[in-house]
């Protein structure tokens, strides 16, 4: 895919820190090209969710600039988000297609007549597989149901920026490869800039351009690696020689900076 240049998720010296001064993240430098996908890894404390959070905006304190096609992200009203976290972030008191419902009516502003947000809360639902439980509550579903209307509801609202923490990490292997896959068509289908928090390996070099690896050092800079397989089908990425080489390659540097 070829971008604009300029144009995409650019974050200059980012730091954040807890109340007692200890640094959540240190220097950040990340760019992230409009319509592009990368996946994040890391141990536990590093940051990964603190990454994600202060992009959506839900941490207000930091030092540094979070900027969008060149103006700062937070100042744009109309850059819309769309943030899946790791508890799903669904509201029990509505069903499935109110979840969404309500979504879209915040973030589209009365653009879309109530007959195309229908629609559209119908096709992204049957995009996922989970048609049948628009009228459920989540609270009745299972874990990876939940996972797959909180993205539903994330495309829904036809984000320039997706912001997913960990979204795969309660389901069966077979469960997930499925999901994998429903969501990479999804994205073809709507490239919407990208970042996707995962502890796997594998998922990261299935569903990333390129894959971002973070430290348990906050003085340690990202390391960014290029993803040469990102095109290929996910079905014919896990066969392939390359993928087994960079996954290797990804695990010694884990081994080696963790």
């Amino acid at each position: 895919m070829l971008y604009s240049r300029n144009r995409g998720l650019d974050i200059r010296n980012l730091t954040v820190e807890y109340q007692g001064g200890q640094a959540a993240l240190k220097s950040v430098d990340l760019f992230l090209p409009e319509h592009s996908i990368y996946t994040i890894l890391g141990p536990s404390g590093c940051g990964k969710s603190t990454l994600l959070r202060s992009i959506a905006g839900l941490i207000k304190t930091y030092h540094g600039e979070i900027s969008y096609n060149g103006k700062a992200l937070h100042g744009q009203d109309q850059v819309l988000i769309g943030l899946v976290p790791q508890n799903y972030g669904l509201l029990p008191w509505k069903t499935v297609q109110s979840n969404i419902r309500m979504a879209m009516r915040i973030s589209n502003s009365g653009t879309l007549t109530k007959q195309q947000q229908e629609q559209q809360i119908t096709n992204w639902l049957e995009s996922m597989g989970i048609a049948d439980l628009a009228h459920r509550y989540p609270l009745s579903l299972s874990g990876g149901q939940q996972q797959r209307v909180a993205i539903a509801r994330a495309f829904a609202i036809s984000p320039q920026i997706m912001l997913l923490d960990e979204p795969f990490s309660a389901l069966d292997a077979i469960t997930r490869e499925e999901i994998q896959r429903i969501f990479l068509g999804n994205w073809n289908s709507l490239p919407t800039t990208t970042l996707f928090v995962t502890h796997d390996v594998e998922e990261a070099i299935l569903l990333g351009e390129k894959v971002i690896m973070m430290t348990s050092n906050k003085e340690d800079p990202l390391i960014v690696m290029d993803n040469p397989l990102f095109s290929i089908k996910p079905e014919e990425k896990r066969d392939s020689e390359q993928f087994f080489q960079l996954s290797k390659e990804i695990r010694k540097v884990m081994q080696e900076k963790w």
